[in-house]
């Protein structure tokens, strides 16, 4: 299990506020990253998101050619099946 999933819930520490509505996950969250990971939400949306949504927007930050940031929206939610 990565670092990451380990999170029971809610936001990691790397986790940086932007803006009010801005979110970022350095580069150095996740071995791999090319680029920061933004999340746009407010607080109250970003505390109640699932330690998934930044696994995932993490691993869209590794893939090849991305450019600038990964983003993930305000609906961001992780569905595990």
């Amino acid at each position: 299990m990565d670092e990451q999933e380990s999170h029971a819930s809610g936001p990691p520490s790397e986790l940086k506020q932007i803006s009010k509505v801005v979110w970022e996950l350095p580069t150095t969250y996740k071995k791999g990253m090319l680029v920061p990971a933004r999340i746009i939400a407010s607080k109250e949306l970003i505390d109640a998101m699932d330690a998934g949504v930044f696994n995932q927007i993490s691993n869209v930050a590794c893939l090849p050619g991305i450019q600038q940031y990964a983003y993930c929206m305000p609906d961001g939610h992780f569905i595990c099946r």
